[in-house]
């Protein structure tokens, strides 16, 4: 995409943010109030104006609730600055919206289901606010205490619209929220005062999983998950969502059934190497990503079982590769969430600081293709 066109895509580094002019923004403001005239109306020094229009500490101490003072007689007299910083900071529906991603972008690049989520919010930005801009922020950094490193986007002022996807960084979030800055977590649960978390409804997921390999007759079923002790959100509540089902069915789990792995085709493969070097041997597999299940299905067939006569396998996320193998599966709607996400920072960017915390979860379905089969006829 080019990140010149009002619906491009850039990434956020230091050389490669771009300064937008103000003629890219069609409005009738009025650049010829002068800071005489704003520091009446708000009731302040000219001294606290430049501080705040300049972004700088002149030894002048400005509070919050001055900031806001100063801004919103700035709106009313149809002022601005031409200092593009300066505007955002005034103006933040003018600013750009931010796709902060934790760790590697290149890592990110290549996640169909982040491909996904950003279909959706690349969709659902209004016309005004297509320029979205990629940037990386380290998950185990301190922004408060090192603002510096923080990521350009926000060091820039270039951009007003924050959405965020990985692992929590609570320094980072609150040096958004100080800038006033909306703020939309995905993928994560947390509740903070002006940040909204957008996620999908992965307990329900792994429940409509299991419950339907259940009512197929399976009762030696072995669950493909991620990492041994994760704290990932959603690989967490994937497995909640697994255990409430055999709760709920009264039917025994053996955990000796759950392999742990990266969720990676190697590790779909892997788990099957295990599964079938014992004794008991599963007829039906629940892996929590597409991928795993693609690579639990090569290697059972290479194995000479049959998918689903021998084995049923069911993955998770309705991913490409799941309609190509015909895999049963779980959706996931990555689409839905990176719409809402930017629905939800571009209407608070207009309403004002959201003063509580939001939780919005987005519904899931599963979809029955051709690799799962009553136990009865394996």
């Amino acid at each position: 995409m080019n990140p010149n066109s009002a619906d491009g895509l850039s990434s956020g580094t230091e050389d490669g943010q771009e300064i937008k002019s103000l003629s890219m923004f069609s409005h009738p403001y009025n650049k010829t109030i002068t800071m005489a005239a704003i520091a009446k109306a708000a009731g302040v020094s000219q001294g606290a104006i430049s501080s705040l229009l300049n972004d700088r500490d002149y030894g002048i101490r400005v509070s919050e609730k001055t900031r806001k003072r100063v801004f919103k007689a700035c709106r009313e007299l149809g002022y601005i600055p031409n200092d593009l910083r300066a505007v955002v900071r005034m103006y933040p529906e003018l600013g750009d919206l931010c796709l902060l991603v934790s760790g590697s972008i290149a890592d990110w690049a290549i996640n169909p289901f982040f491909a996904r989520v950003l279909k959706g919010a690349i969709g659902a930005s209004s016309a005004a606010m297509r320029h979205i801009t990629l940037a990386e922020y380290d998950e185990n950094a301190d922004y408060l205490e090192n603002p510096d490193l923080l990521p350009s986007p926000i060091r820039s002022g270039t951009a007003s619209k924050f959405i965020c996807i990985g692992t929590m960084n609570f320094s980072l979030v609150q040096a958004l929220l100080k800038r006033d800055f909306p703020v939309v977590f995905l993928g994560c649960d947390v509740s903070i005062p002006g940040v909204t978390t957008v996620q999908a409804d992965y307990a329900e997921a792994s429940k409509l999983a299991v419950d339907h390999l259940l009512k197929a007759g399976h009762r030696h079923i072995a669950i493909v998950s991620g990492p041994f002790g994760s704290e990932d959100h959603a690989i967490a509540e994937l497995n909640r969502g697994i255990r409430l089902c055999y709760e709920h069915s009264g039917i025994p789990f053996d955990t000796q059934n759950i392999i742990h792995g990266d969720l990676s085709f190697k590790s779909g493969a892997a788990a099957i190497d295990v599964l079938f070097s014992r004794n008991q041997k599963p007829t039906a597999v629940f892996c929590l990503s597409d991928e795993a299940a693609a690579g639990a299905w090569s290697r059972a067939q290479s194995l000479g079982l049959k998918v689903p006569g021998d084995l049923s396998i069911v993955g998770c996320a309705d991913e490409p590769i799941a309609s190509q193998l015909n895999l049963t599966t779980i959706h996931l709607p990555a689409e839905e969430i990176g719409a809402q996400a930017v629905k939800d920072v571009e209407s608070r960017v207009l309403k004002g600081t959201l003063l509580e915390s939001r939780k919005i979860v987005l519904p899931v379905h599963s979809i029955e293709r051709k690799s799962t089969a009553s136990a009865i006829s394996a």
